[in-house]
């Protein structure tokens, strides 16, 4: 019923938030044959996004096991806390070993429990190095680590930060709105890394 009234996106993909380091393709590619029949059967929705903030590697292949599924984008975080060998971007295509390339994004502040808060907000905006790229970025917010999700506070926040005077704008959107609009802006552009 929550996601019929969008209260809830059901994002992922896959049956469980999976490892992706040790894992072998096969069990990578039943992750996705479950997760999105699940989707399906429960949600009647397939969804574009792999959502996978707290894994902390992937495979070469996950790209094309991606497109393979009929999904279009990725997001991940956990990735990004590298304190030695941090990604350079946070926009880009991912190009596995066999060519196939998927639209990827990391959310600048580099966390999943964000607060929504107004010093979040700038800090996640000065963090995302691509602003030639787009004009948004993601920021994920909520008690994601044990679940939670968002309070109504947060959510109370992010409404009052729609257009706050000298702050990034907040706009409360799906994952896939936002991955639908990023493609769109960066289309065509070649300095996408």
């Amino acid at each position: 019923a929550a996601t019929k009234r969008a209260q809830w996106e059901p994002v992922g993909g896959m049956w469980v938030e999976s490892d992706c380091n040790v894992v072998s393709g096969e069990s990578l590619v039943r992750q996705f044959l479950y997760g999105l029949r699940f989707f399906q059967k429960e949600f009647g929705k397939h969804t574009d996004v792999v959502w996978l903030p707290d894994v902390f590697g992937y495979s070469a292949a996950f790209p094309q096991i991606i497109k393979k599924a009929g999904m279009k984008y990725f997001m991940t975080i956990k990735i990004y806390w590298s304190q030695i060998n941090k990604p350079p971007y946070q926009t880009f295509e991912w190009e596995g070993l066999d060519g196939t390339t998927v639209l990827t994004h990391f959310s600048p502040l580099g966390d999943y429990n964000a607060h929504m808060t107004p010093d979040q907000w700038q800090r996640n905006w000065n963090n995302y190095k691509q602003k030639h790229l787009n004009d948004s970025a993601l920021y994920i917010y909520g008690f994601g680590d044990g679940g939670g999700g968002p309070t109504r506070q947060m959510i109370e926040t992010a409404e009052r930060g729609r257009d706050f005077p000298g702050l990034p704008k907040v706009k409360l959107t799906t994952n896939e709105a936002f991955f639908e609009d990023l493609e769109k802006q960066v289309a065509g552009k070649k300095d996408l890394p």
